[in-house]
C-alpha cells in the first residue's frame, strides 16, 4: 500500500503523521496494528517503534512513513492517537 506520494513532500511532520491517521481510519487492519502498538506501556511501546522505525530505514522505507510512525514515540502524541483510533467506527 502506497502511503505517500514524492510529489508532494511534507512541510514538517505534522502531515505525515496526518496522514497515517486517515490511512489508519480507513484501512481496519492498519488502525487494529496500530492500536495494539499504541495499547503498549511506555517502555515497550518506544522499544517496539524503535526497532520498527530502524527496519523501515533499513527497507528503504519512504523518509515521510518514518516520521509519521516517529511521531508515536512522544506519550502525548501516542495516548491522542490511542483515544482518536479506537473512537474510529
Amino acid at each position: 500500500m502506497k502511503f505517500f506520494s514524492k510529489k508532494h513532500a511534507p512541510a514538517d511532520d505534522t502531515e505525515p503523521f496526518v496522514t497515517l491517521m486517515r490511512v489508519a481510519q480507513e484501512d481496519a487492519e492498519i488502525r487494529r496494528q496500530l492500536i495494539g502498538i499504541l495499547s503498549l506501556d511506555e517502555f515497550n511501546r518506544t522499544s517496539l517503534l524503535n526497532s520498527q522505525i530502524e527496519e523501515m530505514r533499513l527497507a528503504g522505507a519512504p523518509q515521510e512513513l518514518i516520521i509519521a510512525v516517529a511521531c508515536l514515540l512522544k506519550e502525548d502524541v501516542a495516548q491522542k492517537a490511542l483515544a482518536f483510533l479506537t473512537s474510529c467506527p
